[in-house]
Formats: C-alpha cells, sequence, structure tokens
C-alpha cells in the first residue's frame, strides 16, 4: 500500500469512526494499522472538542453530482458537517476539495463572475495563469470557501515526528479582507507563461502554490500552506 497523505486521511477517518461507534469496514482496504495505531489518542481528544459524530458520508456524490464527492466526511449532530485534512509530513500544504485540482468545466461553474470581469471566455492553461495572477485576491475566496464549506474543519498535522490536531470554525474565516496588493511573487505573469508553478506570499508570508501541469489531468493545481493559513487568519 502507498503510504500517502490520503492513506493517512483514509486511516484518521476509520479512527474517528471506531471511536464513535460506527461501521468502518469500507474504509479496512484504504487504511493503515499503523498510523490507526498513532491517531487513537489524539483523535480521542478531537472527539471531545467537536459535537458528536453521527455518521460517515463514505463515497456520498457532492451536490454537483457526477464525478463530485460530499464536501463533508462525517455528519454531526444539529446537521452539522465536518471535513477532515491531513498532513503525513512537516510539509504542510493542503488542497481545498471540489476547486483545488478541478477540470476547466467545473472551475468555469465556480469562477464565472472572475472569468467576465478579467474578459476570459473559456479556461485553458493559459488562461488560468491570468485569472490566478490578476485576480488572486478573490480566487483564494472562491478557493477558502471550498476548503472551509463544512461547519469544522479537522486539521491532522506533525509537529517534531508526532500527530497533532486543530479545528477550524468555518466562521472564524470568512470575514477576511484579502488585500490584492498584499500577495506577492518573484515571478511574473509572463514568467509562469514558461513555467509549471508559481508561489505567493501574503504579507510576505508563504501561502500559496500554484501549478500548471501538461501532462497531467486536470493539469491545475492550487494549494495552501495551512501551517501559515493558520497564522495569517490567526487561527
Amino acid at each position: 500500500m502507498s503510504i500517502n497523505n490520503e492513506t493517512l486521511g483514509q486511516s484518521a477517518e476509520k479512527v474517528i469512526c471506531y471511536l464513535s461507534e460506527i461501521d468502518s469496514t469500507h474504509l479496512n482496504k484504504r487504511s493503515n494499522i499503523l498510523y490507526e495505531e498513532k491517531l487513537i489518542p489524539i483523535l480521542s481528544l478531537a472527539l471531545k472538542k467537536l459535537p458528536k459524530i453521527v455518521s460517515h458520508t463514505g463515497l456520498e456524490k457532492g451536490v454537483r453530482g457526477g464525478a463530485s464527492k460530499s464536501k463533508a466526511d462525517f455528519y454531526l449532530y444539529n446537521n452539522q458537517t465536518l471535513s477532515v485534512k491531513t498532513n503525513k509530513s512537516q510539509n504542510t500544504m493542503v488542497c481545498a476539495s471540489e476547486v483545488g485540482q478541478a477540470s476547466w468545466v467545473v472551475l468555469e461553474k465556480y469562477c464565472r463572475k472572475l472569468l467576465i470581469e478579467n474578459s476570459i471566455e473559456h479556461l485553458n492553461e493559459k488562461n488560468y495563469r491570468r485569472l490566478v495572477c490578476n485576480s488572486i485576491n478573490k480566487f483564494v475566496v472562491i478557493q477558502l470557501n471550498h476548503l472551509f464549506s463544512c461547519d469544522y474543519l479537522l486539521w491532522i498535522y506533525k509537529v517534531k515526528g508526532l500527530f497533532q490536531f486543530k479545528i477550524i470554525h468555518k466562521k472564524k474565516i470568512l470575514d477576511f479582507n484579502w488585500r490584492f496588493e498584499s500577495f506577492w511573487s518573484k515571478k511574473k505573469l509572463d514568467d509562469w507563461m514558461k513555467s509549471e508553478s508559481i508561489s505567493f506570499r501574503y504579507n510576505n508570508i508563504s501561502l500559496i502554490n500554484a501549478q500548471v501541469h501538461n501532462h497531467r489531468n486536470p493539469p491545475n493545481k492550487f494549494r495552501f500552506n495551512m501551517k501559515n493559513l493558520c497564522k495569517i487568519l490567526n487561527l
């Protein structure tokens, strides 16, 4: 089994099911027993700080249908929702569901207003780069609205080899004023047109890595440095 962030995520979801007395047999082949053993202590603490877990969404479809996945990983008491994000190493980059690594058609749906503002009829590798660079402060809001689409986000990460967790309530991030002038990249748009990746800082804090790969489908990837995002948002 490949031991990656997805494996860690599935292991975390299985442990949450186990601790909440929810059936998790559908995760048996996707989880890792070593991760499960390490996660039980911290997730036991995390669940004490969350509303009661009611059910696991499993492979539920998202509201968009098709190949979309449910925005939530768990349903909580009183119709609240929880998503789980994991980092298995000191690298704390995370991708928003639905829009962080999406087809052009899906992104066009969520970025319609920005496309009009930038006089872009449709998205492709070139126009995606234009959209991100010219409207980075507004594009970030779309990405964050999906990253924090649930009532709660449970982030599991490593510090000095040990797993830690942070619970973030979406109410704490929605009112932040992202200023265009506070974003900075050592690359200009023309430079990014000639390469695959660009990074942005916000108030001189490393925050975003955006990529366009010619040999990947979908070709785009937009990730946040979760550790620094929490620092900027004072979480």
